[in-house]
């Protein structure tokens, strides 16, 4: 046992953490995350605890930073200056929900912060050459309920949706 009374049987010796090392620790964990999603579940929680305890043994945790640490984490925003369908083909998208998140993204940051319409949505899915899903307002249900979308009111007689910080940054960090 050590000093916070967990075993560490698994060859990662557990240390005291200072406060200014939480960032760092989360970032680890955030990357190891990144690093095991794709893995299928009895495995990826082996990986994750394997890839962690990499990245943290020998020190692999800095206390400080190199001066560039920040701008490899926070990546530049995609740019919407590029037609829908090249938008998509540059993300890694694996369902309607990402699929409509981004299209309503790219909308978004193309039309000034203009809302998305189900019309805005074929349109982006036609010119992207996307097999559409066959009930637009289950799609756009389970993107509100992410989160990542929220209403935004009526334009042309037509219902709008508005994407959300968080569904920025799920196109801007997970795809």
């Amino acid at each position: 046992m050590n000093q916070r009374g967990i075993g560490s049987d698994r060859g990662v010796a557990l240390r005291p953490v200072a406060a200014d090392e939480d960032d760092d620790l989360r970032l680890a964990v955030a990357r190891a995350r990144r690093v095991v999603e794709d893995q299928p579940e009895p495995f990826r929680s082996l990986a994750f605890a394997g890839v962690l305890a990499h990245l943290l043994e020998d020190g692999a945790v800095r206390t400080q930073r190199p001066a560039h640490a920040d701008t490899a984490a926070a990546p530049a925003p995609p740019s919407t200056a590029i037609p829908v369908a090249e938008f998509l083909a540059q993300r890694r998208i694996d369902s309607h929900p990402d699929r409509v998140v981004a299209i309503a993204y790219h909308h978004y940051h193309r039309h000034d912060g203009q809302g998305v319409t189900t019309k805005d949505l074929v349109e982006g899915y036609t010119r992207s050459r996307t097999k559409r899903p066959q009930n637009y307002p289950d799609v756009i249900a389970s993107c509100v309920r992410k989160g990542y979308l929220v209403d935004g009111g009526r334009r042309d007689g037509m219902k709008t949706w508005v994407v959300t910080a968080s569904g920025e940054a799920h196109v801007e960090q997970d795809m």
